[in-house]
Order: C-alpha cells, then structure tokens, then sequence
C-alpha cells in the first residue's frame, strides 16, 4: 500500500534536487553569457507574479509543511530572505536534509486528520489526504513549474528532461 509519506516525502527530496539542478544550469548560463545573476532571481513569468527567488522559497516551504501539518512535526522556520543562487542553493540542502530526517512512519493511519490552512481571513479545511492531493502536491508542482518557466523564459537552455530531473545517459 501507498502511504502519505511515499506520495510526498520522496517525490519533494527528488524535485528538489531538481531544482538545484535547474538553478545550477542557470548561474553557469549567466556566467557564460555575462548577465547579471539578479536579472535572473528578481525574473517574473508576469509583472503580477513573484520573482524567482520566491518560487524556490515556496517549494522549500509547501514541502516541510506536509510533514509539520500531517505528520505533527515541529515546524522549521525558515527566512525568506535568500537573494543568490549559494543561498537559494543552500535552502534547498537545509529542506533536503529536514526532509530526508522525517519518519516513514510519522503520517501513516492520518489521512482523515483534519488539516487547516489560513489564508488571509479564511480557514481551508482538509482532510490530511485531501490536503496532499489538492493542495499540497499541486502548489509544489506550481512553484516547481514556474521556476522551469522563469529560467526558460529568460534563455536559460533547458529541456523536459531538465524539468522531469531525468538522468541523462
């Protein structure tokens, strides 16, 4: 049987991964062709959006959240502060590590707990279940997303496989 953990846990340490690889990719990108790291971390997809910086800081922040609103772990705060790829890659090691500290077992028999998230003046209701699977897996693949796009956008060479964090041959 699949458990809460299987579907989280794992698949966040690996996008991570990804994502370091992806910011990895563009810092050597931008060296190469001379252009400023901060025209890439400050970078939106829309003026209306948020930079960079911010789709990393909510990928690091939905994935420690799983473990602290399903699993009862003690929250980790974290700044949202970085404003370089060292530090950006850094928060992806520090979330890496949290993440790979979790106990297999800390969510199993928990998928009807109930799950609460404010959002300004509303409270979303879940179970832990469906917290996961409309909520939490989607943010995560939407910030995970927007980074691909934010570094592609700006001429970053990337592929599928890059997102996909496939290995290549």
């Amino acid at each position: 049987m699949v458990s809460l953990y299987d579907i989280t846990i794992p698949v966040f340490i690996r996008a991570l991964r990804t994502n370091s690889a992806l910011l990895a990719k563009a810092q050597a990108w931008a060296d190469a062709q001379a252009i400023p790291h901060a025209d890439l971390l400050t970078r939106r997809i829309a003026p209306d959006m948020y930079p960079l910086t911010f789709q990393i800081q909510s990928i690091s922040n939905s994935s420690k959240a799983v473990p602290m609103r399903v699993g009862g772990l003690d929250p980790v705060p974290m700044e949202d502060n970085e404003t370089t790829f060292q530090q950006l890659q850094d928060r992806i090691t520090r979330t890496i590590d949290l993440l790979e500290k979790v106990p297999h077992d800390c969510m199993d028999g928990k998928e009807d707990k109930e799950v609460i998230i404010k959002a300004g003046p509303l409270d979303m209701k879940f179970t832990a279940k469906s917290y996961i699977l409309e909520f939490a897996l989607p943010n995560f693949w939407f910030h995970h997303s927007m980074t691909y796009a934010i570094l592609k956008n700006a001429g970053v060479p990337l592929g599928k496989m890059d997102f996909l964090g496939a290995k290549k041959k």
